[in-house]
């Protein structure tokens, strides 16, 4: 959709091989959500669907046949189907993989993996406190019983979108993270409490109140207030609405070196966009939520907003039993409530209407007016993780840039679908740029903090502090000529596999190739602290090959690493196949195990 599918060889990721064309790697990137046998279309509309049944559960075994795909109203034909059934269930997985030595991991999953990944977003710009706490709560609830071969990542939109756990599959490290930022809720500082909405209201009805009655200065006093005080209302509601934007494309961005579909769970209270009005003083942003929306959905990344606040009642969202304001009649503290509980009623009526808008523009589903927040959490991720990946070559070629509407049908039977809606045309101008974009190292769209391991290529690393260490005017291990004493430096052994390596025979029997391996050391919040990139070429004698097929290709590497938590993050890319494999690892279970 709008060309994120073009010429490619790029297009294999954790095992799977996809179709290649003759044009060379740099024509395009792991970026790209190839599909199957796709990379050599670049005009087609490739859409992932879910299917679900009138109790929400995933329909799974429907053949091509019964799926329709209509665009702008027109039928077109599918070229592509694909079902994906999720993780292996328990009773499916093999006997596990025997225990690693000391310091020694590897990017070969315990368990086979679901082709979806999965985001939770903790929202602490939009939600008040005492929601996030239930979330946190609920999120853990969860966790406790996550499936086998679900990857997840947790990440927090306050001030800024940082993440709390990059992908991984473990449990315990995935509560452990949650843990950690329930213990420090924040209050968001854009969003009033219902006490100072309370205080604010009083103020108004004192000033109001002030002299005898109809007393027009005092009128003119309070509206001038309650004017002031909705504009610094919409203000901070506004920059919200910005601020959340920016962290959905962010998440967009990140998201679309990941190949295949992305879930992201989206814990708010509020939804603070306009998607049902055109740009204007009201609403300043309804384009830049619009390219949001695009954004998400060419990246495959399907929306699942829950609202935090579960079921509520009373005033404005709280305890029915506290009084609105200091009011001086039973009959007005009771016309004040109704007239504040149906505005509440009115808001969040909104706010659902746009989680709904949110679910159907990028494939996903909203969740309100329910407690169950671990159970909706469960059924979405599963849900996502059992879709149909259809493509079809439009009939209308023209490219003007306009937007396409899509239109998807199975039958027979009564089914919800959940599906992208729309994709906007390429322009010339948007083809030619693309066309000219050079990626100059594919690996490095793999390399960011907390990206899902990749194992299209499969290695083993050893990590230790090198003993002894270095003295203090040795040579740099790493890039980073800023990193300042104290460090450690630690030296990575690796054995790379020979599965997925694409080595060129010569005519003396020596197999030869070129591969790029790299380290990053990042702090939690995602800063690279230092790094080291080589490309290597490799060259296997006869009289080796035996060996690097039995115990793998050795390679090593040292860096110089700052204490503090910091997370390393390693990859190999082989140039000649376009595989890639990467693996991060918390440094302080290595520190540990040294002490």
């Amino acid at each position: 959709m709008r060309a994120e599918v073009r010429r490619c060889r790029l297009c294999t990721f954790e095992g799977k091989t996809y179709a290649a064309s003759p044009l060379p790697p740099a024509s395009c990137s792991f970026r790209i959500a190839c599909q199957p046998r796709l990379c050599t279309d670049r005009r087609f509309g490739g859409l992932d669907v879910v299917v679900t049944d009138k109790n929400n559960k995933a329909v799974t075994g429907l053949p091509r046949e019964d799926f329709q795909v209509f665009e702008d109203g027109k039928p077109q034909t599918i070229t592509f189907f694909e079902q994906h059934a999720g993780a292996a269930t328990a009773a499916a997985l093999t006997r596990p993989a025997p225990p690693l030595p000391p310091n020694t991991f590897t990017n070969v999953p315990p368990a086979p993996l679901a082709d979806s990944v999965n985001v939770l977003l903790m929202d602490a710009l939009n939600t008040p406190m005492a929601d996030q706490v239930f979330v946190h709560k609920e999120m853990v609830r969860y966790l406790g019983t996550i499936p086998p071969g679900i990857r997840i990542a947790v990440f927090l939109l306050s001030t800024r979108l940082r993440i709390v756990q990059g992908f991984t599959e473990d449990s315990s490290a995935l509560r452990a993270a949650i843990a950690r930022t329930a213990a420090n809720p924040t209050q968001s500082p854009l969003m009033a409490t219902p006490a100072e909405n309370d205080m604010n209201h009083t103020a108004v009805d004192q000033i109001a109140s002030t002299g005898p009655a109809g007393n027009a200065q005092a009128a003119l006093s309070a509206s001038a207030l309650l004017q002031f005080l909705n504009e610094q209302s919409n203000f901070l509601s506004n920059v919200r609405s910005d601020w959340t934007l920016q962290a959905l494309q962010q998440l967009a961005q990140y998201l679309a070196a990941v190949p295949g579909r992305k879930n992201l769970v989206w814990f708010t209270s509020t939804v603070p966009l306009c998607l049902f009005a055109k740009q204007s003083l009201d609403c300043p942003y309804y384009d830049e939520a619009k390219k949001t929306v695009s954004m998400l959905a060419d990246a495959q990344v399907s929306l699942y907003p829950i609202e935090a606040s579960g079921l509520t009642g009373g005033f404005d969202g709280g305890d029915a039993s506290v009084a609105p304001r200091q009011l001086t009649s039973k009959r007005e503290a009771t016309l004040a409530y109704s007239k504040t509980r149906y505005a509440a009623s009115l808001d969040r009526g909104t706010n659902q209407l746009a989680m709904d808008q949110l679910a159907r523009d990028t494939g996903g589903k909203a969740t309100y007016n329910g407690n169950d927040l671990s159970e909706s959490l469960a059924e979405d991720i599963d849900n996502g993780a059992r879709y149909y990946t259809l493509a079809y070559t439009p009939t209308n070629m023209s490219e003007a840039g306009r937007e396409r509407k899509i239109e998807v049908k199975v039958a027979p039977g009564k089914f919800n679908l959940a599906y992208r809606r729309s994709y906007i045309e390429d322009t010339p101008k948007e083809q030619k740029a693309a066309a000219a974009a050079k990626i100059k190292d594919p690996l490095r769209l793999l390399m960011d903090r907390g990206m899902p391991n990749f194992n299209g290529l499969r290695y083993q690393m050893h990590v230790a502090p090198a003993s002894p260490q270095p003295a203090a005017d040795a040579a740099p291990a790493g890039s980073n000529a800023a990193l300042k004493a104290p460090f450690t430096r630690y030296g990575v052994d690796f054995a790379l596999s020979m599965d997925g390596l694409d080595l060129i025979p010569g005519p003396d029997g020596v197999r030869l190739g070129k591969i790029e391996i790299a380290l990053v050391a990042y702090s939690h919040d995602g800063k690279a602290l230092n790094w080291d990139v080589h490309f290597v070429g490799l060259a296997v004698r006869p009289e080796q090959y035996a060996e690097a097929q039995k115990s793998g290709i050795p390679l090593h590497l040292d860096l110089n690493v700052p204490p503090g938590d910091v997370y390393l993050r390693s990859g190999i890319y082989d140039t000649f196949s376009s595989k890639a494999g990467t693996l991060e690892i918390p440094l302080n279970a290595v520190v540990a195990a040294a002490q």
